[in-house]
């Protein structure tokens, strides 16, 4: 199950349509920077609940709702720095060789920062508006959908797994755990697969 990620000025966010309740966090089309929380009943189709969220830059955690797993960026620099050395390793690699390959690197990678995919997923964020009275209205300016390419994850694939109104869990749908012998079939729902950590429920899966 994959996920589509927001990023806001400091969460990376999951949301979905579900009903919101006062209590709940949410996150709002209208102004795609910030997290709220539901203080009243008022409702809005730009409103979309907050169902899996991510810190950033040591931000609070949103009290129950569930966590996504610590998000380290990846460069490939030590990849790359391993490939260099075992590829001139005979003739032998000075330290001050590989820094220079280190730099190097870090320059093309600044230079050439978005790939094919970013491009993907930012015109399609060019393209959202709404069109009223004859106006278009852009939902992300273009500092908006700079930002939210800035080496951070686009998608978050979710392990999942079956649970049954008795709340017996299974990988399998057709384990025996959750057969309901009065109504003669499988009772489950597919969810996100969990932990518990120190911090709270964490969901389990990789970032894409």
């Amino acid at each position: 199950m994959t996920h589509k990620l927001i990023k806001t000025d400091n969460y990376l966010l999951v949301v979905d349509d579900s009903g919101i309740e006062v209590g709940d966090y949410y996150w709002n089309k209208e102004y795609p920077s910030q997290v709220y929380k539901r203080h009243h009943y008022n409702t809005s189709s730009d409103y979309k609940k907050i169902i899996a969220h991510l810190p950033l830059n040591g931000s609070p955690i949103l009290e129950g709702v569930d966590l996504l797993p610590p998000y380290h960026q990846q460069d490939g620099l030590d990849d790359a720095v391993i490939r260099f050395k075992e590829s001139w390793i005979k003739l032998g690699v000075t330290d001050f060789e590989l820094s220079a390959f280190s730099e190097g690197y870090n320059k093309a990678r600044e230079k050439y920062k978005y790939t094919e995919k970013d491009m993907v997923m930012a015109i399609d964020m060019a393209r959202d508006v709404d069109v009223k009275d004859g106006l278009t209205d852009y939902k992300y300016s273009i500092k908006d959908i700079l930002e939210y390419h800035s080496d951070y994850p686009i998608d978050f694939e979710c392990s999942t797994e079956w649970v049954n109104s008795k709340g017996k869990k299974s990988e399998d749908f057709t384990d025996v755990a959750l057969y309901d012998e009065s109504t003669k079939q499988f009772d489950a729902i597919l969810i996100p697969k969990t932990i518990t950590t120190a911090q709270g429920v964490q969901w389990v899966g990789k970032y894409k």
